[in-house]
């Protein structure tokens, strides 16, 4: 791995956005906004004051990192549209994360598994369970919280949204489990610097990757299954 490393992480999957700037190995400035405003209204502001702070300007970027999902389809899509267009217009290599991922890479090297619990809405969860060397146990998937939770056969540690929407669900299903801090339970922009520092080498630069990069949804749109349905419907006059 490269030393004196300048990085931008952006996190948008959910309705609470960041921002972070690691400047030279060491995080120098953190933006976090729960505010009733669009990722589309705030995104690009905060990213352009999070360089003013550290004193850096695109150029000065070595690595973009970018959170794509599952999450906000809104958010995912405005923040991977965001990434993608920076590293293409400054040739700046593109390093995307899964959110489940970043949730549980607050607790690698935990001794339990970490199961990160993100609430899908419709009842429904986003959710996979890894070791504590970020081993996927259960793969990342959308289910109805009851059917992720019958797969859980250890004590696990719970952490994300879900976490609180499904307490009782949680509480029900029978398994062995200890929940993370009320403050850990969101995914932060920060956590993915801390992730490429942890690479062995930092991506190079690739136009054809990045423009094929896609987001993470694990499901289909509201409008996608609206369609289908339509379409089934037509089939069957």
């Amino acid at each position: 791995m490269e030393i004196n490393l300048n990085i931008l992480a952006i996190c948008s999957t959910s309705s609470s956005g960041s921002i972070a700037i690691c400047k030279n190995d060491v995080i120098s400035f953190i933006s976090f906004l729960d505010i009733k405003v669009t990722h589309s209204e705030r995104l690009m502001p905060q990213i352009d004051n999070s360089l003013t702070q550290s004193k850096l300007s695109l150029e000065d970027l070595d690595l973009i990192c970018v959170a794509t999902g599952p999450g906000s389809f809104t958010g995912i899509r405005i923040g991977l549209a965001t990434a993608k267009g920076l590293c293409m217009g400054g040739q700046i290599p593109l390093f995307a994360v899964s959110t489940l991922e970043l949730l549980a890479y607050n607790f690698k090297g935990y001794q339990l598994p970490i199961l990160p619990f993100i609430d899908a809405k419709m009842q429904e969860v986003y959710a996979a369970l890894y070791d504590g060397n970020m081993n996927e146990i259960i793969p990342p998937q959308n289910a109805e919280p009851e059917e992720f939770l019958s797969k859980v056969k250890d004590k696990v540690l719970i952490v994300g949204d879900g976490s609180k929407v499904f307490e009782q669900q949680i509480s029900e299903s029978g398994i062995e489990y200890e929940l993370a801090l009320p403050h850990q339970h969101i995914p932060l922009a920060s956590t993915m610097i801390s992730m490429a520092l942890d690479l062995p080498e930092i991506p190079k630069y690739d136009f054809e990757t990045i423009s094929s990069l896609h987001p993470n949804y694990l499901r289909k749109s509201q409008a996608e299954l609206v369609k289908e349905e339509k379409e089934k419907n037509n089939l069957s006059l």
